[in-house]
């Protein structure tokens, strides 16, 4: 990882994630179903750095290392940048053994991507249907709300999409493979 990089004039690469070894405090994350779906990565999470415009943004993120090649993937906090593409685009597809598993995989990854969430958000609300899983994402910045409505397609115990709605403005962002 980059450290934070400051040029002769006090200027800074604005909206990137930067790694400082005194506030990292790095943690490997071992989940037993949502380490088989991401077999070539090994998980951590440690808080990161950086500027967005002039301000300043410190925040825990999730860190996926490739296994072969320690190349980093650095999974933006929900708060930043909303659910992230390129972590759903990596679990479409994956062939579930069973509903059971799919559902304990639903509820890790809901955990790893409320990870470095503000304002106490939270999934709730899960459900298991025949072609779907749907729960809300909720927000409680001034007020506890539904923040974003998720349904996740599934067929033959794979994942298929995931959808996103905003509940106030109706914009739904789809992620497909």
């Amino acid at each position: 990882m980059e450290k934070l990089k400051v040029d002769e004039n006090g200027t800074y690469e604005s909206d990137k994630w930067y790694y400082n070894p005194d506030k990292a405090d790095i943690k490997e994350i071992k989940i037993e179903t949502l380490n088989k779906v991401l077999a070539e990565y090994d998980l951590y999470s440690a808080v990161l750095e950086g500027f967005y415009g002039w301000h300043e943004k410190t925040s825990r993120c999730l860190i996926l290392r490739k296994v072969d090649n320690g190349e980093l993937t650095i999974i933006d906090p929900i708060w930043y940048n909303g659910i992230s593409t390129e972590l759903v685009k990596m679990v479409i597809g994956y062939e579930f053994k069973s509903k059971e598993e799919l559902q304990i995989f639903t509820f890790e990854l809901q955990g790893v991507m409320l990870i470095g969430s503000t304002h106490n958000k939270e999934f709730k609300n899960t459900e298991f249907g025949a072609n779907k899983i749907s729960f809300d994402l909720y927000d409680s910045y001034q007020e506890e709300r539904i923040w974003r409505k998720i349904e996740i397609g599934i067929k033959n115990n794979k994942i298929e999409f995931l959808t996103s709605t905003n509940p106030i403005t109706n914009e739904m962002r789809t992620i497909e493979k």
